[in-house]
């Protein structure tokens, strides 16, 4: 049962990881693992007033995990591909990781070239459009209650108190998020989970290159509308994140930057089985055997094929786009996105696209 409590687990921080550009700068930016031990002000101060210390200052503790194996056959190193179409147009891509360890700079030759080849560079959407002072005031209004009601009030008791005992080991309580909507209570804590890893958005592959590509002035195409992100967040249902919070009972923040640590090395080792096997999630029946119904089993599942499936049907469209341009492209996607048989390469594949990985 504890493989599967970190397995689930690892699924669950890879979803968080796919939204961290949008997760850590809404909810680092209000509520940071300080100010959420931090319990001196009054309690209307604590549910109303998020905080406003910057999470890219917070103090990170560091968890270190043994590194998984990589499959049979499996090539090293962070993944990448050469993608051809039918008319022999090719172009690069690469399995990103949101989040980073300050030691992998410089970024290796092989992601280097690539982006200095590129004339175009593709992210899943611009970072610097969901951090703009509108937006975040857009997520902030969408995370708080303003009418009365309350976390307690849309949480199940049992929920409500698995929420309380991760609260617990940040030595807070659920006062502090008292008037958070669940999708925010959820999103807090997978964020400060990330938050006391070793790793960070601010070295997110991602951010780095973003920033690189506006610099250098080259252009820069995204794959989806940040909007798409904000509402992968805001729009799923309450009873979603209670069956999410119903399903980590048991869980701990030692599991879960373990669990980080692991997928974050499996990706150093390009390892896209570990990633497939990990990150998508666990199965029905493993849910089921964590004590889920079948209705809350499959509101997980919209939530996966609303944050993964969907998103890579939407952006293959875009890659399409880009690979029959005939320009030089470099393609900078979340790497769970090419998993599975609804991921990137295997969408591609089936409409005759070849890859190689590189």
């Amino acid at each position: 049962m504890l493989k599967l409590k970190k397995r689930l687990l690892a699924g669950l921080l890879g979803l968080a990881l796919a939204l961290c550009s949008c997760s850590e700068s809404s909810f680092g930016g209000n509520i940071t693992s300080s100010s959420v031990a931090d319990t001196t002000t009054s309690q209307t101060e604590q549910t109303t007033t998020p905080q406003t210390t910057t999470a890219r200052t917070t103090q990170q503790t560091t968890t270190t995990t043994a590194s998984p194996q990589p499959s049979q056959n499996q090539p090293q190193g962070v993944p990448m591909w050469e993608c051809t179409d039918k008319n022999g147009n090719t172009i690069t891509l690469m399995g990103s990781m949101h989040a980073a360890k300050k030691d992998f700079y410089p970024l290796p030759d092989k992601i280097m070239n690539a982006y200095n080849a590129a004339e175009v560079v593709a992210f899943e959407c611009d970072t610097e459009k969901v951090e703009d002072e509108q937006t975040q005031l857009q997520m902030q209004n969408e995370m708080t209650y303003s009418d009365g009601t309350t976390l307690k009030d849309k949480l199940s008791p049992e929920a409500y108190q698995v929420l309380t005992d991760m609260l617990a080991e940040l030595d807070s309580t659920p006062e502090m998020i008292a008037n958070f909507k669940p999708w925010a209570a959820y999103e807090t804590i997978t964020t400060l989970w990330i938050m006391q890893s070793d790793i960070s958005v601010t070295n997110g592959i991602d951010y780095y290159l973003m920033k690189q590509t506006k610099t250098d002035g080259k252009q820069l195409f995204e794959l989806e509308d940040a909007q798409v992100q904000i509402d992968m967040l805001t729009k799923q249902p309450d009873k979603t994140y209670d069956a999410l919070f119903k399903a980590a009972k048991g869980a701990t923040k030692k599991d879960a930057l373990d669990s980080l640590a692991n997928l974050y090395n499996a990706w150093l080792k390009g390892d896209i089985d570990y990633i497939e096997k990990e990150e998508l999630g666990a199965t029905d029946d493993e849910y089921k055997q964590l004590g889920l119904t079948d209705e809350e089993v499959a509101l997980i599942r919209a939530r996966e094929k609303a944050t993964t499936d969907d998103r890579n049907v939407n952006m293959v469209k875009g890659i399409k786009q880009l690979c029959s341009s005939g320009k030089k492209v470099f393609v900078v996607v979340g790497a769970a996105h090419y998993c599975g048989k609804n991921g990137i390469v295997s969408l591609l594949e089936k409409e005759g696209y070849t890859f190689k990985r590189i």
